[in-house]
């Protein structure tokens, strides 16, 4: 379709409406409108207020969404402490661990050690028991009429007793 201009559009239209010639016509005369204050309907307040009332909610979401972006930007920097705290705490556990090793391998390498210092050796001095034996014939004993004195005897000790007697061990 062509484009038409307004002009053009308008002499149609009167051309269209113009009565005939036995048709009855009603004649208004014009008058001069004039402009009068518009008053905005309900509608557009109610859209102001809303408005307004989005307006501050954005702000105050607004700074929420600052003091959120504080509050993660501190926990990471909290979560990366912890991380560096995590990783230096694994470094000293196995290096303590390790150090646990290498005490428990050489006590008991001096355990051993104790158990073969502590096996009966028979004494290999070939010379000295020839001469506890010639010593032994060169004495002679004599018999005691003496009575012996008893030695009070200790009892037995429990487990109890064992426990009041470990202060000797300090």
């Amino acid at each position: 379709m062509p484009k038409k201009n307004l002009s053009n559009l308008i002499q149609e239209e009167t051309t269209k409406f113009t009565p005939l010639q036995g048709e009855p016509v009603i004649e208004v005369s014009a008058e001069a409108v004039l402009e009068t204050q518009v008053q905005p309907d309900n509608n557009q307040l109610e859209l102001e207020a809303n408005i307004k009332e989005l307006q501050k909610t954005v702000s105050t979401l607004q700074q929420k969404e600052s003091t959120l972006i504080k509050q993660i930007s501190d926990l990471q920097i909290a979560f990366s402490e912890k991380e560096a705290l995590v990783e230096r705490l694994t470094k000293e556990l196995s290096e303590t661990k390790q150090t646990a090793l290498q005490l428990a391998d050489s006590n008991s390498q001096l355990l051993q050690e104790i158990k073969v210092l502590k096996q009966p050796t028979p004494p290999s001095y070939p010379q000295l028991s020839q001469q506890g034996s010639q010593i032994s014939k060169s004495i002679q004993y004599k018999k005691s009429h003496r009575s012996i004195e008893r030695l009070q005897e200790k009892p037995n000790q429990d487990s109890e007793d064992f426990s009041k007697n470990t202060w000797l061990y300090d």
